[in-house]
């Protein structure tokens, strides 16, 4: 049974994972305590908060979300609970992974689902949000600008056809 204090760490463990659209797993096994605390710090520009935090508290945590952490949670494990934008704090961990050469992407927690450190390389990729939206807008709206092109061009054709055949009479008469 553990402690009050245990039960309170996977309580609050169990609320970020709710809270968090991505949760990124990552070995840290040999980063200084200074190393860390950038890591934090560029995280927390992102509304994303870095947790160091025993195997057995987040398997637990992991549990009462309905699923497993797997192997996942093997080793000195740090989370990135990642809010509201999942792009960008996983850009500033595939970036400090590829600098320091010693924090190693194990997986991570997409929504609930355990995926694996490549495809958190893949998120790192993507383009901001706004872009994305930019983007989907664009794909909605170019259809739509070349209906009302043609439909356009029908309209000028036709009122080019009335007017020659008007300018046509107006020379008979």
């Amino acid at each position: 049974m553990p402690t009050p204090r245990k039960e309170a760490q996977i309580a609050d463990l169990s609320e970020k994972l709710g809270r968090a659209h991505l949760a990124i797993v990552a070995d840290y096994r040999g980063l200084k305590v200074k190393d860390l605390r950038t890591l934090r710090r560029q995280l927390g520009a992102h509304d994303a908060e870095l947790v160091v935090a025993k195997n057995t508290l987040l398997t637990r945590a992991t549990r009462q979300h309905g699923f497993d952490g797997g192997t996942l949670f093997a080793g000195p494990t740090a989370v990135a609970f990642c809010f509201s934008d999942i792009v960008e704090p996983a850009k500033v961990l595939n970036d400090f992974a590829r600098t320091s050469r010693i924090l190693k992407v194990r997986g991570a927690l997409l929504d609930g689902r355990p995926v694996d450190g490549s495809a958190v390389e893949t998120i790192a990729t993507l383009p901001p949000v706004d872009q994305l939206r930019a983007q989907v807008v664009g794909t909605i709206t170019a259809p739509l600008s070349n209906v009302v092109g043609v439909l356009n061009a029908v309209l000028q054709t036709f009122v080019a056809t009335v007017e020659a055949r008007v300018e046509q009479l107006g020379h008979a008469a």
